[in-house]
């Protein structure tokens, strides 16, 4: 179990997590926006979170990504930024499920076996390195 403490909405974690709740979280890089990744009671969605703004107000953008018991682990959630850090992305086992481009939303409704709905170029920039 991990200690997690994060405002996502209006709650804030402050115990300890179940087995059956996940929480994954990636802040840019100048701690100003976040992916953040939340399942709790057969629920998961990924935010877009502002970290400047007041609290209870600081989702600016939601993408619901499953409802029901997931087929996949904490451990198989990855959060990151592209490299220049416009777009934020959810993998969940290597794929891109959701991402933002600001409050611009692609992907989500996770189903084993399937594939996202998310634009080529929005893919193409998380394998950019130069």
């Amino acid at each position: 179990m991990t200690q997690q403490t994060f405002c996502v909405l209006t709650r804030v974690h402050t115990k300890a997590l179940t087995g059956e709740e996940m929480f994954v979280s990636a802040p840019r890089s100048a701690g100003d926006l976040a992916g953040v990744f939340e399942y709790v009671e057969n629920t998961g969605y990924f935010y877009y979170y502002d970290r400047g703004r007041i609290a209870g107000k600081r989702v600016v953008a939601a993408i619901r990504i499953l409802t029901g018991k997931p087929d996949f682990a904490e451990s198989d959630v990855i959060v990151r930024w592209t490299r220049n850090e416009e777009i934020v992305g959810l993998f969940i086992r290597g794929q891109l499920w959701a991402a933002f481009r600001g409050t611009k939303r692609f992907g989500g409704s996770y189903r084993p076996g399937s594939r996202p709905d998310i634009p080529d170029s929005a893919v193409a920039a998380f394998n950019e390195t130069a």
